[in-house]
């Protein structure tokens, strides 16, 4: 029977989780002064595939951080446009009540220029009208996180977070 090799303790295998730790704070040192990872891995005397694992941890971290900040900043932006609407529509409906009221005070007696009243009477409904269909095409416009969920949803079937829940 063959005996056993008393084990050697060399630079292979997995360090502890403390060192990963050392490790992985390196490499994010690194990761933040831009260099690529393997100088990296050739300064910290590192296997390059290691510090390739730790920098795609960092870039999925970094991505998933800014999509999540552009789309909050996306929905604010839609946000404040509708609100602006509104107050312009509000605007325009004053004008509108205003106009009216000028063409009903013309029906008692008062003499104004009608047809440039009906002018501008057809004007501010003419604005009310394009203002209420950007409002509704704002509204109804998907904010990026949907849109990009419902197209991975259309290209890859199920949604992609369901296909790594349930692996096959």
């Amino acid at each position: 029977m063959p005996k056993k090799l008393a084990k050697t303790r060399g630079k292979g295998g997995r360090p502890s989780k403390q060192k990963q730790v050392e490790i992985r704070k390196k490499c994010e040192e690194e990761y933040l002064n831009y260099h690529s990872a393997s100088y990296a891995a050739r300064v910290l005397g590192l296997n390059p595939h290691t510090v390739e694992k730790y920098y795609r941890s960092f870039q999925e971290a970094e991505l998933e951080e800014t999509n999540r900040d552009f789309v909050i900043k996306q929905r604010a932006v839609k946000n404040k446009v509708i609100s602006r609407l509104d107050e312009i529509l509000d605007q325009l409906g004053g004008q509108y009540r205003d106009i009216s009221g000028v063409l009903q005070d013309d029906t008692q007696g008062e003499f104004h220029d009608i047809a440039r009243y009906e002018a501008m009477k057809t004007t501010v409904l003419k604005s009310m009208s394009d203002i209420l269909q950007q409002k509704a095409s704002i509204e109804t416009t998907p904010t990026l996180d949907i849109t990009i969920d419902k197209y991975i949803e259309e290209t890859y079937g199920k949604s992609v977070s369901e296909k790594v829940a349930k692996p096959k």
